[in-house]
This record gives structure tokens, sequence and C-alpha cells, in this order.
């Protein structure tokens, strides 16, 4: 099931400066990008319920996808905050940490990731189970893991967003951004993100979600200062 709510959005740039943890950021001429993305009303915010039929006495007779989830003050979890049309001349030649897809508990864990091209994507199981970890879209691939504990891993290749399905538990599904540069984030549990070390400029700012739709809006980024912005989303 899928729902789009209406979006509505509102930019506040701050003028706040570096922390000491990013040493020379006035020097290199970059900032910061932080933000919290939230349910706006009082609506109840109410995940997908599946019943399973599919290796139960392991998986479970029923599960609650992770397709909206809100916290205590409405923030939304899982969303993406993405960059795009960056200069080629502002993208540091950098490759991000490897990144692992666990089958664990017959759901993919991290359920939202984003990833530099040409960082390693691993994928394991650590369910009794067979599982695949087969992605669709920027990157077509399919890791076969028919025992707990296997480790199969390939570099990500591509720009766009990755849907990732498991063929054996269809309710099994999570997602991937893949970009030519490290200035995205995803939202934690209280809906907030950042995005360090960006070089200064004007850029346009993505979000999705992958039931409250997409959206994006022109922002501006300033040496050694953070741009703060805030999002709702109103869910019907």
């Amino acid at each position: 099931m899928r729902a789009v709510g209406t979006l509505l959005m509102g930019l506040v740039f701050g003028c706040s400066g570096a922390e000491d943890s990013l040493p020379r950021a006035q020097d290199a001429g970059l900032g910061f990008l932080t933000g919290v993305i939230r349910l706006s009303g009082n609506g109840v915010a109410t995940p997908t319920i599946v019943e399973n039929s599919t290796d139960p006495e392991i998986c479970g007779r029923q599960h609650t996808l992770q397709d909206l989830i809100v916290g205590p003050d409405r923030g939304i979890r899982y969303v993406i905050a993405a960059l795009v049309d960056v200069p080629q001349a502002r993208i540091p030649q950098v490759v991000g940490k490897p990144l692992t897809i666990d089958n664990r508990g017959c759901r993919f864990a991290p359920h939202v990731s984003v990833v530099t091209a040409g960082t390693v994507i691993e994928a394991t199981n650590s369910d009794p189970v067979l599982h695949t970890t087969h992605l669709y879209g920027a990157m077509e691939t399919n890791f076969a893991l028919p025992t707990a504990g296997l480790r199969v891993s390939r570099v990500a290749e591509g720009v766009g967003m990755v849907v990732i399905k498991c063929d054996v538990h269809g309710w099994m599904q999570s997602f991937l951004r893949i970009d030519p540069h490290p200035f995205h984030a995803v939202t934690d549990a209280t809906g907030t993100f950042r995005i360090n070390n960006i070089p200064s400029g004007d850029y346009t700012l993505e979000f999705w979600h992958e039931r409250l739709g997409q959206a994006r809006r022109s922002i501006r980024i300033e040496p050694a200062q953070t741009t703060e912005v805030t999002l709702s989303y109103d869910y019907q």
C-alpha cells in the first residue's frame, strides 16, 4: 500500500559557526546543512501490516513494515535528503565506508540508505533461511544468500534510486540511493539529518520518502555557516 501526501516546506537559513570537530571549514569554503522533517497535524501515522505464510516458523506470521515511522515529536524516520546536480568541480574524490545490507529478522537493515558511487555494498544473511538481496533500478544485481553468515559484495554502480527486494519473502523491501557525491543523508528516529562539508554555493535539495513522496527546493550554502531546513508532510 502506498499513500502520497501534500508537501509543505519551510526553509530557515541559520548563521551558526562550524563545529570544533570540523576544522578549517571556513578556509576550505565549506558549509553545513541540517534539518528536521515532521508529519503535520495530529493524525495517527499507521504503518502497513502484512500477513505471512512463507517460512512462518522463522519469519513469523505477521510483519509491520517500516514504511511510515513517526517519533514522539512527529519526526519522520527514513527520509532521504540529497543535493542534486552538484557541479563536478565541487565533488570531492572520496569513497564512502562500505555499506552492509543485512537480512535480519526477515527484513532488510538498514531500511533506507545512501552511498556514493564506487562504495562497496555487502549483502549478508543473519537468518537461518534462504534470502535474496535483489537490487532493481539504478543498480541491478541479485545476491543469493542461502545460508546464515554468507556474505557477498559488489561495487555501487549507476546513479539514482534502487529498490531492494527478497525474491522469497515478498514483504521484504528496502531502498538505496546512489549519488556521485557524498552530500546526502537519511533522517534518524527523530526526523533529523545533517550533511557536512558542502562547498559553498547554490544547490537543489531533494527530499524523498517511500510513502509521502518527493520534493525539490533551492538552497544556498555559505562558508562556515549552517543552513537549517524544516519540512512538514501533510499525510491524509
